[in-house]
């Protein structure tokens, strides 16, 4: 998700797989961002995004170059929660039976 202008990434909203465009970001400090923006119901501020566990200054400097906070999420849980739901042969054979 970008800014109005389309040329900075919403912190609040951007996926893992999106935060990893971002420099001295790769995959587990994507990881990182994600779960602590879900505890935190959304960055307020850049003080707020620095509190993530592995983020240092150095990091924060240069993501302040192509990102932003927007707005934070009003139900970030559900939007990261995985849901639990029961997978394998079971499941197709309900729907099966379901349908037919």
């Amino acid at each position: 998700m970008h800014s109005p202008d389309g040329s900075l990434m919403n912190l609040n909203s951007a996926t893992e797989k999106e935060l990893t465009q971002l420099p001295r970001i790769g995959a587990d400090k994507a990881r990182r961002i994600v779960r602590y923006r879900a505890t935190r119901r959304g960055f307020r501020d850049w003080a707020d995004f620095a509190g993530t566990p592995g983020i240092t200054e150095a990091d924060v400097e240069e993501i302040r170059r192509r990102a932003w906070i927007g707005p934070p999420i009003e139900d970030v849980r559900s939007v990261t929660t995985r849901r639990r739901t029961a997978r394998g042969p079971a499941t197709v054979r309900r729907l099966r039976r379901m349908i037919s």
